[in-house]
């Protein structure tokens, strides 16, 4: 009895704990550079379409800088695939993404993987540090930086996943990882 007991402290404590630190690490916001923006119609078409995913609490787009500032739902899984996809739909593209993204002393370094709501994030060219509190992430994958930049960036990693932008046994051995692959620097 009192194993079960024992065992049913230590589950319900594993799972408090989870929940807790799930809770606080999160996406809170992102900037997304948007190409072919010209006027107010194709901005608010953009905003509509974007308002549509289930995680966007709500979106502005500057036209002067042709950037979409977004804000999250709290507790919601974000997909920066489905932004750029959807914006793509919209008839535009994505130049770059910045987000903040809200850690619980996560220590990164050169190539370290970090995996939220299923997703892998590929730290390129950080040197050890811990991360806590909100911080700026930016999206190098090959579709967000110049070619100047992606060269420059490919120099920093032995992994081959960022050169071909797939998941690979560089970042997990022979763990499959089934959410989307993400490379990020700070």
């Amino acid at each position: 009895m009192k194993i079960k007991i024992f065992f049913c402290v230590v589950a319900t404590l594993l799972i408090v704990t989870f929940s807790t630190m799930s809770a606080r690490a999160e996406f809170v916001s992102a900037d997304i550079g948007v190409n072919g923006l010209t006027c107010s119609m194709c901005s608010k078409g953009t905003e509509a379409t974007l308002k549509q995913l289930p995680f966007i609490d709500s979106i502005s787009i500057d036209l002067n800088d042709l950037v979409a500032h977004v804000i999250f739902k709290k507790g919601v899984k974000v997909s920066i695939d489905e932004m750029r996809e959807m914006i793509e739909e919209a008839g535009f593209s994505v130049r770059s993404i910045t987000a903040v993204f809200n850690f619980d002393h996560e220590v990164v370094g050169k190539d370290y993987h970090f995996v939220y709501s299923g997703d892998t994030y590929h730290f390129i060219g950080v040197d050890g540090k811990t991360l806590s509190g909100l911080v700026n992430i930016r999206f190098v994958d090959k579709q967000y930086v110049s070619k100047k930049e992606y060269s420059t960036l490919s120099k920093k990693t032995t992994f081959l996943c960022y050169k071909t932008g797939t998941t690979s046994p560089c970042c997990f051995g022979d763990q499959h990882v089934m959410g989307s692959l993400y490379h990020v620097t700070l």
